[in-house]
């Protein structure tokens, strides 16, 4: 009977190695658990393709959009392509300097410089996150999100951003 634990045992090791070696579970990969990038599981758009993103239902808006709604959390998330004419950079220098946005932030999100531009109200605030990756700029936008919400929003963000990619 010990020699069938210890071959149960030998066999559940030898699965998850060879799970882990192709990448088909995703230990040490958070991402993996909130967007899938696999091109068939994606939204394709004109040369992008869109994540999808567990919890959300997306909808393909035109050849350079996509949204995103989660009803539990009443809350959208919209993702476009930016005319490709500006830097980002320069873009978001623009926006911060009409004073529209009352803070923001930059971060490397895995090598892709963003800038995270918002608008903050009493209750809730918007946010319009601009980067550019694969030679094309991105808009992820998103309004009437709750401070309670806030990290769910951003770590979903983020987790686009990561995933997004040109065909």
């Amino acid at each position: 009977m010990k020699k069938l634990y210890a071959l149960l045992v030998i066999l559940i090791i030898l699965y998850i190695g060879i799970n882990v070696g192709a990448n088909n579970l995703p230990f040490g990969d958070s991402t993996a658990l909130n967007t899938t990038d696999n091109a068939n599981a994606g939204i394709s758009t004109g040369n992008i393709n869109f994540p999808k993103i567990d919890n959300f239902t997306d909808n393909k808006i035109n050849d350079t959009a996509v949204s995103y709604r989660d009803a539990n959390y009443n809350m959208t998330i919209n993702v476009s392509t930016v005319d490709n004419s500006q830097s980002v950079a320069d873009i978001a220098s623009g926006l911060l300097s009409s004073g529209r946005y009352t803070s923001n932030q930059t971060i490397d999100q895995n090598g892709v410089t963003t800038y995270f531009l918002y608008n903050e109200g009493s209750e809730s605030y918007s946010a319009d996150i601009y980067f550019s990756k694969d030679n094309q700029n991105f808009l992820i936008s998103g309004e009437g999100i709750s401070y309670e919400n806030s990290d769910y929003f951003i770590n979903h963000c983020k987790n686009v951003i990561d995933a997004i990619g040109s065909k």
